[in-house]
């Protein structure tokens, strides 16, 4: 019995795990599109590439992505409040690898809905969660927040290269920090700063690889996933994809309750 509840838990994450892989590849450039259901918020990806090139933002500032509720998928609370925690720490893509290593003291910052900074550093993020805006009548919002990155000498400007951050959804009522939905997995943004497309793709390819959870190799059809939680236990578990988000498990073995 244990072991089936196991299998359909794992398979539920695989799933899961399937249709958000599916949507980083084919959602990249777009609006971050969350929805909610019952306390847990889903979103339509967990990886996008906006550009500090863009046109409306120039060369060191953009707005994208923007957060666009999916109401038909699931609505949230009128009159609450969309927010985002700060996650980890600003990375910087050296054609290489990435780094904490800022070429130039760099750092990038997101003016919320009420006009705090919250600061992404080599050192880590800010602790204040920001504010994305207020949930309309109908459980929707659409907003964009402004991103920059800025220099050593405090100033608009940043080395060429790419620069990753991660963040946490949430949400709250109006004037709270006491979230009421949440996501579970962070969302990876990753901004080009003046790179070639195909180098900056490299480092978005790189960038999906330190999602080290959940490894799907598409040639060989095997998804492990590193950490899962069952019935107060945690396991690693090797699936089969099948096709048409179906897994069929092909191993598991329970780990440690260690890693955080």
């Amino acid at each position: 019995m244990f072991k089936k509840i196991l299998i359909g838990f794992v398979t539920l994450v695989a799933s899961w795990f399937f249709s958000s892989a599916s949507a980083v590849e084919h959602h990249h450039e777009g609006d971050i599109q969350p929805w909610k259901i019952g306390a847990e918020i889903f979103v339509n990806s967990n990886l996008f590439e906006p550009d500090f090139g863009d046109i409306g933002g120039g060369l060191y500032a953009t707005d994208e992505p923007g957060f666009d509720v999916h109401i038909e998928k699931g609505a949230f609370t009128p009159g609450n409040w969309l927010r985002f925690q700060p996650v980890g720490k600003l990375l910087f893509w050296n054609g290489t690898e990435w780094s904490s290593a800022m070429p130039n003291g760099e750092r990038i910052e997101i003016t919320d809905a009420l006009d705090n900074i919250i600061s992404y550093r080599a050192d880590g993020t800010s602790s204040t969660p920001g504010v994305i805006g207020k949930i309309g009548s109908d459980g929707g919002l659409h907003d964009h927040l402004e991103m920059s990155i800025l220099n050593a000498s405090n100033t608009l400007g940043g080395s060429t290269g790419a620069y990753r951050i991660e963040l946490k959804l949430f949400e709250s009522k109006a004037n709270s920090d006491t979230s009421v939905a949440i996501a579970a997995s962070p969302i990876a943004i990753v901004f080009n700063r003046g790179l070639a497309q195909d180098k900056f793709e490299l480092a978005v390819s790189a960038a999906a690889d330190l999602r080290d959870n959940s490894v799907f190799v598409a040639e060989t059809g095997m998804l492990t996933i590193q950490r899962v939680k069952a019935l107060g236990s945690y396991y690693q578990a090797k699936l089969k994809h099948l096709g048409d988000n179906k897994f069929e498990l092909i191993d598991v073995q329970e780990i440690p309750a260690t890693k955080e």
